[in-house]
């Protein structure tokens, strides 16, 4: 069923292909995420391959790292990939999970700080560190942005990719900041339709994305002044078959639109 919550600190950055129109730092030359038609015939909001040369740089703005509801804290961050800012990606960081757990060979959790290095990405039931695309992003006349889904994009739990975290300045602590740079590599997403009960179609529909490479910098990350939740294994659900959605959640726009 449709999980529908708020997301904390959310980042709007623009990601684009060289050439269109915009003069914000974060515009890469990214190969164009289309509107083009899938083999299958659907139409798709987002389709194709995401290659960055430079990294999308957080400069000037500030995420929250904040526990949601008995979760673990979280980090959450919205890229929008066309111009009207409908369709985009979530990057979502969930400590005790995936890349974030303490299982040997893994970063460990927000308050170590988590070790660089590169780890596999982590699929939709083990988010540590993970990716998903979606479209129905809509912009509310407080700045708030909602995000109901008609069509998202998912890791290929098979093909999978890498997160390279590059830098983590400081540990997690209350009231404290905290800057992260990483990069995604070699990463396949496949695209499901969203269907009436909020559940993900079983079968893709041919709307796949595959990040070659993206990279970002200087994500700051203000964290939560109440203590931190207890560590305990992962409240993090699994997600595979039930799209996210946003309801009235703060945005930090880096592009114009």
């Amino acid at each position: 069923m449709l999980e529908s919550r708020t997301f904390w600190g959310l980042f709007s950055v623009g990601l684009i292909a060289c050439g269109g129109g915009s003069s914000s730092s974060t515009t890469t030359d990214a190969a164009k995420i289309s509107d083009a038609p899938a083999t299958s015939g659907v139409v798709c909001s987002q389709q194709g391959p995401i290659n960055t040369t430079a990294a999308l740089d957080f400069s000037g703005g500030q995420a929250q790292g904040a526990a949601q509801k008995a979760g673990p804290l979280e980090i959450d961050v919205v890229v929008t990939t066309n111009m009207a800012g409908t369709a985009g990606l979530l990057m979502v960081q969930a400590n005790t999970a995936g890349v974030y757990s303490a299982a040997a060979g893994k970063a460990g959790r927000f308050e170590k700080p988590p070790a660089v290095g590169t780890y596999p990405l982590d699929a939709e039931d083990t988010f540590g560190f993970g990716i998903d695309f979606v479209d129905g992003i809509t912009s509310n006349a407080d700045g708030t942005v909602n995000i109901n889904p008609k069509q998202v994009q998912i890791l290929d739990a098979t093909a999978k990719g890498t997160v390279t975290i590059d830098a983590w300045s400081a540990a997690a602590v209350p009231n404290g900041t905290s800057t992260i740079s990483a990069t995604i590599a070699n990463a396949k997403f496949v695209g499901h339709d969203v269907l009436a009960d909020g559940t993900l179609s079983q079968t893709g529909n041919g709307c796949d994305i595959t990040i070659q490479k993206l990279q970002f910098k200087n994500l700051s990350v203000k964290w939560q002044a109440a203590a931190f939740p207890a560590v305990t294994a992962s409240a993090v659900a699994p997600r595979a078959h039930a799209a996210r959605t946003l309801d009235g959640a703060a945005v930090f726009s880096l592009e114009p639109r």
